[in-house]
């Protein structure tokens, strides 16, 4: 007897109308007792897995948002594939995150999805996001979770978002792509009718969930009864894995082509003895690959391979390898057409392709991803309607393809991998294949390099456990196979060659590595005429061309400096080529010409604008100028934007991860190491504020920011104050870290330094070093910050940074001052008995109007005498009171005023409003100032 068949009926088109849980749900009550999850502390009951869930729903129901997404950053084990369930029954998307990630990324995706909530199993999974995800974000640990009690309200719904998995990154920025319930149903469905996963099935799960691979795993497993047998390769090891496969009877197996090769490469008999079925994706599968999937893998167990993408949400082509069949060339064909999913080759212009042709492969179908998340923009450019077909949508995912006379396609890889030189059309895979046949290569990867505007083939390789491997020998070898144009200029070996993070190799992380191998020899690279005296010029001293650059003690400032002076005099960046082991030559020999910029003449600081414009390029903040001189970083934040000058892009960086996505930060680089001397004439760092000025005036700018600026920064962030106030806009308070400048300021000002300033700065090495500082600030403040000199903006003292700042702009917020473009009112008066008036006031700025007692708002009124016209006279108001109270940004309020003696018997008065002794609002349309 079938026993799936009888509790558990195979996935059908009529599950696609309910929501994933509650096929889970059917699942879990026909296979209560079973088991679900294996991971590497215990089994889980479906019974367990489903209260587990239940738990995790309840919480994220109660703690985000409809529509929100909640963050996973999670180990592989049972608690992460709870969390996901929890997360689709109550119908919020999840963002799968792993901890062994880079911070900078993991924040980067946190804030780029608008996560209010991050959930990891332990305090250690949330320990890179420390400080950096924001004070918007909670985070909690699984334990946190379990311990919280209350109901939860389950909204699941086919087609509410399910999922929100960024890509990795290999071919540009990082992209969310979001999917919702109903289309990753489908791709279960599709994969369970090739598959049939049933309760006598054990699973693998070799990846982190935040993998679009994963998905077929976990889903496929757990909507259909079967075990999910969950390993982390990465910190468990390839022997482990191996062990555990067969340990818990694995027979349905997942393994990409790479992870393939080397669980291969270890294994002493069967990778894994009872497997049914072999699942490969994800990556080009060899000729040679097959065949070592048949000599690894017990004789009866079938091949399944294909090729789809993170877009596409489930594979576009796909087939069981026939036992018999033997690929003609170095690659195995993946697959025929698959059910729901056409798929097309196109050329350039989007036009079909003759039989037997190269083409870029187009895939339509209803179930694609729905787009990237958070960006409309680009989901319009790249998931487009498909004509004639209501509800089907095409996306082209970059991918190069022929199809056979038979029906198959072979995948050439990817359309941004081809590359060509001399007249020949080269794919890398042939030349990976051809090393990779050389005996001790366990890996290859083939990376074009660009230099002096000629194209060459550079081979990356990783030897097998043991083996010594020659790059120059490896190429010889590669000579008497290949014909020239596919022969490498040099094979570097690797001890191990980079992966990302669903373990594919890392083509751009290749690409631009530093290695000695990697570098042009001694003597390889013509010197121009003038290089080593623009280095002996930064580094005072004379300099050996084929000296490293650790030897030269080089320091930031002077690197820096150099990049500049070889930008302006040579017209080449040199920007990826400066690292500890470079040298001069090697420097030269990766240049690449210089960018043009288009500047904004100002006078004698075009050269500085110009560096400035060079070194800001490494801001992550979206430029509010052609230039990119001025940088916007949480852009969205609904919170009074700061304004801050920074001595490196590296602290503005910093700086918007630490104050949080609500937080505007508007970011400027000083002047700082782009002078020999102390520091730069102050006619320049004046020039140059008002210059930042008039671009961000430029823009849609609030009434008041916050305006600061680190040390040498700070005289910059006094001239912006300053500009600001002079343009009718606010400074609400100018914050200088750990600097006074002894120059008088009519505004608020708050003044940082570090907790250990005192010994690392001799600005602060005085018995009370804020002492004489209220000589200069009317209205100053002093407070204490975490870390240094130099420090402020590491982790973690950049935290106390932020928080400083946040609570800054809050107080500014209510007591900075009334910038002129402020001073507007809708004024409104109206008879009372008893000699008195109501007078209206409406506020229609971004700006409260605090009461007289504090900001000296009043409210004027004047007898008007017969020759005295409508509208307020130029003289002394007979009656001055001030604002009775706050009227808040955008409402009104209704104030009872005695009306002064009427000293002309006209009965006439005019109403106005003023700041005294600074300025009188200007009357909106709307207003009726006039009494009688």
């Amino acid at each position: 007897m079938n026993v799936r068949e009888v509790l558990v009926p195979p996935l059908s088109m009529a599950d696609l109308e309910h929501p994933l849980p509650s096929r889970f749900a059917q699942v879990a009550g026909a296979c209560a007792d079973r088991p679900a999850i294996i991971d590497d502390s215990r089994t889980v009951t479906y019974a367990e897995l489903q209260d587990l869930a239940g738990r995790y729903g309840a919480f994220i129901s109660r703690h985000v948002a409809p529509g929100e997404p909640v963050a996973l950053c999670m180990r592989t084990n049972r608690h992460v594939v709870a969390a996901m369930l929890g997360a689709l029954m109550a119908g919020r998307p999840y963002v799968p995150l792993d901890p062994a990630y880079p911070a900078d990324h993991l924040a980067r995706v946190v804030r780029h999805s608008g996560a209010g909530l991050v959930i990891g199993h332990v305090a250690e999974d949330l320990a890179a996001l420390a400080g950096v995800e924001g004070s918007a974000v909670e985070s909690v640990t699984s334990m946190d979770v379990l311990e919280a009690s209350g109901a939860g309200r389950f909204e699941a719904r086919p087609e509410a978002a399910a999922y929100v998995i960024y890509t990795s990154g290999s071919t540009g920025a990082p992209k969310g792509v979001w999917q919702d319930q109903r289309g990753l149903l489908h791709d279960i469905l599709q994969y369970s009718q090739v598959v049939q996963p049933g309760h006598a099935d054990r699973h693998s799960l070799l990846y982190s969930p935040c993998v679009n691979g994963a998905l077929r795993d976990i889903y496929g497993s757990v909507l259909n009864g079967a075990t999910l047998c969950m390993s982390d390769l990465r910190r468990e090891g390839l022997r482990a894995v191996l062990r555990s496969l067969t340990d818990r009877r694995v027979t349905l197996l997942h393994a990409m082509p790479p992870v393939l090769r080397s669980l291969a490469r270890v294994a002493d008999g069967p990778i894994c003895p009872e497997a049914r079925v072999f699942y490969t994706a994800g990556d080009r599968f060899l000729t040679q690959d097959l065949l070592a999937a048949r000599a690894s893998l017990p004789e009866a167990c079938e091949i399944y391979t294909g090729i789809g993408s993170t877009e596409c949400a489930t594979l576009y082509r796909h087939w069981i390898v026939p036992r018999n069949f033997v690929p003609e060339g170095e690659l195995v064909p993946v697959g025929f057409p698959v059910e729901d999913r056409e798929m097309r080759l196109v050329d350039e212009a989007g036009q079909g392709m003759a039989d037997g042709e190269i083409g870029q492969i187009r895939v339509c179908s209803p179930y694609i991803a729905r787009g990237y998340w958070k960006d409309e923009a680009l989901t319009r450019e790249t998931f487009r309607p498909d004509p004639g077909r209501p509800g089907w949508r095409c996306f082209q995912p970059g991918d190069l393809g022929r199809e056979r006379p038979d029906g198959l396609l072979e995948f050439l890889g990817r359309a941004d991998r081809q590359i060509k030189i001399r007249g020949y059309r080269i794919e890398p895979a042939e030349t990976e294949a051809a090393l990779r046949r050389i005996g001790g290569v366990a890996e290859a990867a083939i990376v074009p390099e660009e230099r002096l505007g000629k194209t060459s083939l550079i081979g990356f390789v990783e030897p097998v456990e043991g083996a010594a491997l020659d790059g120059a020998a490896l190429r010889d070898a590669l000579a008497q196979a290949l014909p020239p144009q596919l022969l490498p200029s040099r094979v570097i070996v690797l001890n191990a060659l980079p992966r990302l993070g669903n373990l594919k190799l890392d083509v751009k992380a290749m690409r631009t590595m530093l290695t000695d191998e990697g570098r042009a020899p001694a003597g390889a690279a013509e010197l121009p005429d003038g290089y080593m005296a623009l280095w002996e010029k930064v580094f005072k001293r004379p300099v050996d061309a084929d000296m490293a650059l650790e030897a030269l003690s080089a320091d930031s400032l002077e690197l820096l400096e150099l990049e500049l002076l070889l930008e302006r005099d040579l017209k080449v960046s040199v920007r990826d080529a400066i690292g500890p082991e470079a040298t001069p030559r090697t420097v030269w020999a990766q240049a690449v010409p210089a960018p043009e910029r288009r500047l904004t003449r100002y006078g004698a600081i075009d050269d500085r604008l110009n560096a400035l414009a060079s070194l800001m390029a490494r801001s992550n903040g979206i430029a509010l100028d052609p230039d990119g001189l001025v940088r916007l970083h949480n852009h969205g934040g609904s919170r009074m934007p700061l304004m801050w000058c920074f001595n490196q892009v590296r602290e503005a960086n910093a700086l918007a991860a630490a104050l949080g996505p609500d937080q505007p930060l508007i970011a400027m680089r000083s002047l700082a190491g782009l002078y020999t001397g102390d520091r730069p004439p102050p006619h320049e760092e004046r020039q140059v504020a008002e210059h930042y000025v008039g671009i961000v005036l430029g823009r849609d700018l609030p009434q008041r920011v916050v305006v600061g600026g680190n040390c040498q920064a700070a005289p910059l962030a006094f001239y912006m104050a300053n500009a600001l106030a002079l343009s009718g806009h606010g400074a609400a308070s100018l914050v200088l870290l750990e600097k006074l400048l002894p120059v008088p300021y009519a505004g608020r000002a708050l003044i940082l330094f570090g907790r250990d300033s005192r010994l690392h700065n001799p600005s602060f090495q005085f018995a009370e070093p804020t002492a004489a500082w209220d000589r200069y600030l009317s209205r100053g403040q002093t407070a204490l910050v975490d870390g240094s000199h130099g420090k402020f903006f590491d982790r973690p003292n950049v935290v106390s940074l932020a928080g400083a700042l946040r609570a800054e702009i809050d107080r500014a917020g209510e007591v900075g001052w009334l910038p002129e473009s402020a001073r507007r009112v809708v004024l409104k008066v109206a008879g009372a008995p008893d000699g008195r008036t109501v007078v209206h006031v409406g506020n229609p700025n971004e700006v409260d109007l605090v009461e007289g007692a504090r900001s000296r708002i009043g409210i004027a009124i004047h007898a008007l005498g017969p020759e005295e016209a409508d509208a307020r006279p130029a003289r002394v108001p007979d009656l001055t009171v001030p604002l009775p109270r706050r009227v808040a940004a955008g409402e009104s309020a209704d104030f009872e005023v005695a009306l002064p003696p009427d000293r002309h018997g006209t009965g006439r008065y005019v109403v106005s409003l003023c700041e005294e002794g600074v300025g009188w609002f200007a009357l909106l349309e709307g207003s009726a100032p006039i009494l009688g």
